[in-house]
């Protein structure tokens, strides 16, 4: 695994959103953006996580714009963003969240607000 990896992200973004959750704290949205140590990739590859986590119906708060000239909608967080209970499960019970776990302790990355 490496950091960019989607499995890798979506575990932080997750577990990052799960925290928020349980502390009743808002999301900092600043945190929340791409191209940053934590999110080290590129805003299409971004929009592609925000946008499949939306649709699986992992997370909620995320406004899809559609745009002319554009073949994918624009992605728009809210304040309204965060995890739902499918996500908790997800993150909790799949094999692969498991894996980015372990990936992320073993460099010894953090996870804000765990």
């Amino acid at each position: 695994m490496a950091k960019d990896d989607y499995f890798v992200l979506v575990y932080r973004l997750l577990s990052y959103l799960y925290a928020c959750l349980k502390s009743s704290e808002p999301p900092d949205m600043e945190y929340l953006q791409c191209g940053t140590k934590d999110f080290p990739i590129a805003e299409p590859y971004w929009e592609y996580l925000l946008e499949h986590l939306l649709t699986d119906g992992y997370v909620e708060g995320i406004a899809l714009i559609p745009v002319i000239g554009r073949t994918t909608k624009l992605i728009k967080l809210t304040p309204e963003l965060r995890i739902t209970p499918d996500g908790i499960q997800f993150l909790q019970e799949n094999t692969a969240m498991q894996r980015a776990a372990q990936f992320l302790k073993s460099i010894k990355e953090t996870i804000p607000g765990l």
